[in-house]
């Protein structure tokens, strides 16, 4: 009888066993095709080596961008700051960092839809007009000489600011397009320049390395140039995620600046740029942070947008950048309609106060 229920317990111990290895396989079987079917979009954020724009690199770094992610692979990719925009215009890449100047002049002016989801930095200090301290900086002196900077940059937009703050005619003054990359050299050597405008880090370069004095710089017109993070319509309806990722991942590094890691963090960001911690401190405070994500909903909404357009638009028909189209159709602020560009507050409000799943 003993050896009966032994036999018995056995065979009920083996089908349980059995079934439960059933199962468990059942289970797995469904996650395994769920994890299968499960569509992972790879969509591109590109990023040129500025000042400003390291807290992005010191993201890939430390691999945020997809930690934050969710069916989203987000590449990141460094070039040259025209290529990057060379490859948003072609549709190779879905949200770069840009200059409000250069959104306006190359983006949007081809009617592609986009949206600003972050202002992630200004720009107080970070181009000047550079001129060999010898040389007089009266206005006098300088009608009729030549200046060299990237036409059409937020360099030239700044020293179109300069002839009009100083009353001077546009004619009086001779210009040479030059790339950032050759300034330093061009400021050495070319006879023919009187000056130059340029922008960190060869400002900070010759001021320190050479005789150049500044006469007038971005930060004496303060708010009109700042740095944007700019995203295909499509893209941001399409995949909302991929916004929230890329604010997590700035907001992840930023707020590093503002605490213990500090220094850890310089460190980290002036290595990127092979810059000394002391050097890319003191250029980092000529371009001021969006660091939280209350501070960035505010600029975002701020209405001195609205006054910095103006300015720009003059600087865009001056130079005929634009088409016939009005140029106060092209952009739009949060709680309006979206224009070609539009400045959308949504992805910040949506990180700052996420929606209540019911």
């Amino acid at each position: 009888m003993s050896k009966l229920n032994n036999l018995l317990f056995i065979s009920i111990l083996t089908i349980s066993l059995t079934a439960c290895d059933y199962i468990s396989g059942l289970t797995n079987g469904t996650n395994e095709t769920q994890e299968a079917n499960r569509i992972i979009t790879e969509l591109t954020f590109a990023v040129a080596p500025k000042i400003a724009w390291m807290p992005w690199y010191l993201a890939n770094e430390e691999n945020l961008f997809n930690q934050y992610s969710n069916n989203i692979k987000i590449k990141f990719k460094s070039d040259n700051y025209q290529r990057i925009i060379d490859s948003f215009l072609n549709g190779d890449v879905h949200a770069i960092t840009i200059s409000n100047i250069d959104a306006i002049a190359q983006i949007v002016r081809r009617d592609i839809e986009v949206d600003v989801i972050l202002i992630s930095n200004g720009h107080n200090g970070s181009e000047a007009i550079l001129l060999p301290q010898n040389v007089d900086a009266s206005i006098n002196n300088l009608r009729g000489k030549s200046f060299g900077f990237t036409k059409f940059s937020t360099r030239h937009y700044l020293f179109d600011r300069y002839l009009i703050r100083n009353q001077i005619d546009f004619d009086e003054i001779n210009t040479s397009n030059i790339d950032e990359i050759d300034i330093p050299d061009a400021f050495k050597n070319n006879k023919e320049l009187v000056g130059v405008v340029t922008e960190n880090p060869n400002l900070y370069q010759l001021t320190h390395t050479t005789d150049a004095k500044i006469i007038f710089d971005s930060q004496q017109i303060a708010n009109e140039i700042f740095d944007l993070v700019l995203m295909r319509r499509e893209t941001l309806e399409d995949h909302p995620d991929f916004a929230q990722a890329l604010l997590s991942s700035w907001f992840a590094i930023t707020q590093k600046l503002q605490g213990n890691k500090k220094s850890q963090t310089l460190n980290g960001l002036s290595t990127l740029i092979n810059l000394t911690p002391q050097q890319y401190a003191a250029q980092l405070t000529t371009t001021p942070l969006n660091d939280s994500p209350a501070k960035a909903l505010a600029k975002i909404r701020s209405r001195n947008i609205r006054k910095t357009m103006r300015h720009i638009q003059y600087f865009i028909q001056r130079h005929d950048l634009a088409n016939d189209e009005n140029f106060t159709d092209w952009i739009s602020y949060p709680g309006r309609n979206p224009a070609i560009l539009h400045f959308n507050g949504k992805p910040l409000q949506k990180f700052i106060a996420p929606s209540i799943k019911k």
